[in-house]
């Protein structure tokens, strides 16, 4: 083979290493990671939920910058930091939830995507799905939408209120999920979850 045809194929191959590592480095700087600051409590009150006075913790969520938000979740359910940056998981007695923020396209509205993109994607994914509810609610000033509905998660029919709400930048979704037959249980709780979050500025 030419010396020549050698040397630009080495130095095409070098190029090519040194793109992929220069992005792999780019898209590690955009990611932004979990802040530690993000998991510690801010405070605790006692709120009155169905005649129960049940201790809430605040968190300050400073994981992406114009999405600072706070959120007070009951103090015996354990919090974690979720798989994105400014995500929660959450676990508690017979349920599950999460908190998580998304991106809505410039070219269409959070109302939108939710009905034309979340749900149909619920649709195939939650094993016999069932809408039980859909309302436009507003969130300490927020336009925010909430989708109930039923389904299995393994062997348990479940109840899932999912919330999204619009954000200066992304959209906040808080998904809270019980067995059917807690649901109406947990449902005063979970609405002061919901009612009580809160975007912050920086």
């Amino acid at each position: 083979m030419n010396k020549k045809v050698v040397i630009i194929l080495f130095l095409t191959l070098l190029a090519l290493i040194g793109l992929a590592i220069y992005s792999f480095g780019a898209n590690n700087r955009l990611s932004p990671k979990p802040n530690p600051v993000s998991l510690n409590p801010v405070n605790t009150e006692k709120v009155t939920v169905r005649n129960q006075n049940i201790t809430f913790t605040s968190y300050s969520n400073k994981d992406i910058a114009q999405n600072y938000y706070t959120v007070k979740l009951p103090q015996d359910w354990k919090v974690q930091a979720g798989k994105d940056a400014g995500s929660y998981e959450m676990t508690f007695n017979g349920g599950s939830g999460t908190i998580q923020l998304t991106d809505v396209a410039d070219n269409t509205t959070l109302e939108l995507m939710i009905l034309s993109q979340e749900e149909p994607n619920l649709k195939k994914s939650v094993s016999d799905y069932k809408r039980i509810d859909y309302q436009k609610l507003t969130i300490n000033g927020n336009e925010a939408y909430q989708l109930t509905y039923q389904g299995k998660t393994g062997q348990t029919d479940s109840q899932t209120i999912q919330t999204y709400i619009t954000g200066p930048d992304k959209a906040g979704i808080i998904t809270l999920t019980v067995p059917q037959s807690s649901f109406s249980t947990y449902q005063s709780m979970f609405s002061s979850i919901i009612q009580n979050f809160q975007w912050d500025s920086k």
